[in-house]
């Protein structure tokens, strides 16, 4: 090969592998609460390390039912929601191998929404790249990401404010929007089951597997959402729960004891819950958690005392905005 085109060569070479890096890092997804939902850093990697008792994990049925500092004020429990809105299961996964580089959660509570999300279109990447190159090179598992990085950019240029997401959220996203589910009863019971496709059927298997490596007890959970749940659903997830001897905690079918009022407790018309379902949510999850005897009270611990603060500017924020 002539030197020159062995010059040109390796400088493209060289060139692709800065782009990589670089977009790697834009798109590298750290959920950092309400007002953000990809950061380059921030949210749950900001926590001291192994201060975090149980995370919750998912898309945005995730991010939108469980407020951590809800548990911390009831049960001195210390979590972080690690949601994000649209997430595969294929990113949840990745990005909980990577939380748990500095967190030593006993408790993950995988929503399941996202079990229904598939990918197909992946499948040649998944089975050509090498799992070394995705953690070199983390665009191979976030390439999705790029609809949110566009959207904020283009949000922070036009404002010239970048967000600045509260940290009291603890990755919660808030909302106290209103916007009532009419549609009536929706948990009929059938026999019929859904089918949970073959990519997010192997990323629920891996993030099983992976929490099992770790000692961290794995939950299912589908948040009340007459919009996205079905019976078929359920079922699916329960004969994955039953085959791997998982809990699993359907809210849909819970929504007396939850006490979900359809006309207050939705954002958009029963999608997701608002923060007036996520407290109920919440009180339910955080009584769950308390039955494990697996998590402990830090709220007379010095060491976390920084909790009890910011409970008091998280109480003072949603006092003043849900009015």
């Amino acid at each position: 090969m002539h030197a020159g085109n062995k010059l040109r060569t390796l400088s493209f070479i060289t060139g692709l592998i800065i782009l990589l890096y670089i977009m790697s890092l834009l798109f590298l997804p750290a959920n950092t609460g309400a007002e953000g939902l990809y950061k380059k850093a921030g949210g749950i990697y900001k926590e001291p390390k192994n201060t975090i008792g149980y995370l919750s994990i998912g898309d945005s049925e995730s991010t939108t039912s469980i407020s951590p500092m809800e548990i911390w004020n009831a049960y001195g429990y210390t979590g972080f929601n690690c949601g994000v809105p649209g997430q595969r299961l294929q990113d949840t996964y990745y990005l909980l191998e990577k939380v748990l580089n500095k967190q030593s959660p006993k408790v993950v509570l995988l929503e399941t929404n996202a079990c229904f999300r598939d990918f197909k279109y992946i499948n040649a990447l998944e089975t050509t790249i090498d799992e070394k190159t995705k953690k070199l090179f983390p665009i191979y598992q976030y390439h999705n990401n790029w609809r949110y990085f566009h959207f904020y950019m283009l949000k922070n240029i036009s404002t010239g404010v970048a967000d600045k997401p509260s940290p009291v959220y603890k990755g919660y996203q808030y909302n106290v929007i209103n916007k009532p589910y009419i549609g009536g009863p929706y948990t009929a019971e059938t026999d019929e089951v859904g089918e949970i496709q073959d990519q997010p059927q192997l990323y629920l298997e891996k993030i099983n597997a992976l929490c099992k490596e770790k000692g961290i007890k794995l939950i299912l959970y589908s948040s009340p959402s007459p919009k996205n749940w079905t019976y078929a659903k359920h079922n699916a997830v329960k004969q994955f729960a039953d085959k791997h001897n998982l809990d699993y905690m359907d809210l849909n079918l819970a929504l007396d004891q939850l006490s979900i009022d359809w006309t207050t407790d939705t954002r958009d018309s029963g999608d997701h819950i608002n923060y007036y379902g996520a407290k109920k949510v919440s009180a339910y999850m955080g009584s769950y958690l308390s039955g494990l005897n697996l998590l402990t009270d830090h709220r007379q611990d010095p060491r976390f005392a920084p909790w009890n603060n910011e409970f008091k500017t998280y109480e003072t924020q949603t006092r003043q905005i849900s009015k």
